[in-house]
């Protein structure tokens, strides 16, 4: 089997961010201006972090496809899921396989695929979270606990492991023909992992939302054409929120708080097309932004990346090179299927055994990866690279 890389509110200048309590004005936030051409930087991966890796064990039973998601990495757990096959792999943390299920049906203990909200870890309450029309919740080995029903629409949702109780959940905008009025204004929530039941709504307030998604109609009917990007991206237990209708970046913590970080200009509102934003990667030290144009005729392209430096203010247009893939730059897990959930100033993705090989043959890796290199075969599972900023 082949395997390859896996790869709020308009203006809250204006309007203010309030969820309990915004922690500062916006009008004297630092500002990233996507107009600007900022001096560029390269940064040497290994000069900035350490990095490691885990194969991940190949059976029989536990064979991936260029279609996993990496969902989750702790220091005790590696969580993998299959979108269309509906598989969930639980790895321990040296990469042997723990369990491997897939409950893929029409029961109302099963799931009839795992939607684009994936697959979530509790690992302090030992549950495994897989999202479709409902989240249906599965010990660590698989066996059916509870089903959250959830007040959303099947697909237009992300949901997110917020706290010991509560999941954050996204509602998307709804593109189907027919249901786009039942788009929400306020589409974050926080939602009980008992029963699925609102527990609060976060005060971010969206009069106008533009969306990665669109609905593309012919006589047959429509089918939706999608631009991949994320607008939440996890800081440790806490959420970069870069919603693309705003021009606030946002940190939300674990105490509800809603601290502004940092605003961009020009405006979203103000530029046609919609020059959407996300965030890439945060730590202690760095957020990297990325900025695109949210045209669904565009042939794509590269996408320029802004890092603004929390200790010298500084803002660069930001490249990243590996030393040990032949110096060629870091794509920052730019894969899809969603965020992976890891611990805070920790990256995480999938490189693919070959890849491994090649650099081993080449003498370019380091230690975590010599141990194991010589004895992979280039149709085993994935090799997790973990990233940790220093």
């Amino acid at each position: 089997m082949k395997k390859r890389t896996c790869i709020l509110m308009a203006s809250l200048l204006a309007l203010g961010c309030l969820f309990v309590k915004a922690e500062s004005k916006t009008d004297k936030l630092p500002v990233v201006d996507f107009s600007k051409e900022y001096p560029k930087k390269e940064f040497l991966l290994q000069d900035i972090a350490d990095i490691s890796y885990v194969p991940l064990e190949t059976t029989d039973d536990v064979l991936l496809s260029n279609r996993a998601v990496l969902s989750c990495v702790t220091d005790n757990y590696i969580l993998v899921h299959e979108f269309t096959r509906g598989d969930v792999f639980l790895f321990d943390r040296a990469g042997k396989i723990i369990s491997h299920f897939s409950h893929k049906g029409q029961s109302g203990q099963e799931y009839p695929w795992i939607g684009s909200a994936g697959t979530i870890l509790d690992e302090k309450n030992k549950e495994i979270y897989v999202c479709s029309r409902s989240i249906q919740v599965y010990s660590l080995t698989g066996e059916y606990k509870r089903t959250l029903k959830i007040n959303t629409l099947d697909v237009d949702r992300k949901v997110f492991n917020f706290n010991d109780e509560a999941l954050l959940v996204y509602d998307d905008v709804v593109i189907e023909p027919n249901f786009t009025h039942k788009t929400k204004k306020s589409p974050y929530r926080l939602i009980s992992k008992k029963d699925g039941s609102d527990i609060e709504k976060l005060d971010l307030f969206f009069p106008v939302r533009y969306s990665n998604r669109m609905a593309l109609q012919d006589d047959k009917g429509w089918r939706p054409v999608v631009i991949w990007s994320e607008d939440n991206k996890f800081y440790g237990r806490d959420f970069m929120i870069a919603d693309m209708s705003s021009d606030t970046l946002l940190l939300l913590t674990q105490d509800k708080k809603l601290t502004p970080i940092l605003r961009r200009k020009p405006s979203v509102h103000d530029t046609d097309p919609k020059l959407v934003w996300q965030t890439y990667l945060t730590t202690d030290r760095f957020v990297i932004i990325g900025a695109w144009a949210l045209d669904f005729n565009s042939e794509g392209g590269r996408i320029p990346m802004y890092m603004y430096n929390f200790e010298t203010k500084e803002i660069f247009r930001s490249t990243f090179l590996d030393a040990e893939f032949g110096m060629s730059e870091w794509s920052m897990g730019m894969a899809l299927g969603g965020a992976t959930a890891t611990a805070k100033n920790v990256h995480a993705g999938f490189v693919q055994a070959e890849s491994i090989i090649n650099a081993y043959n080449k003498k370019q890796l380091n230690e975590s990866a010599t141990k194991f290199a010589a004895n992979l075969d280039v149709e085993d599972n994935f090799v997790v690279c973990i990233i940790k900023f220093k």
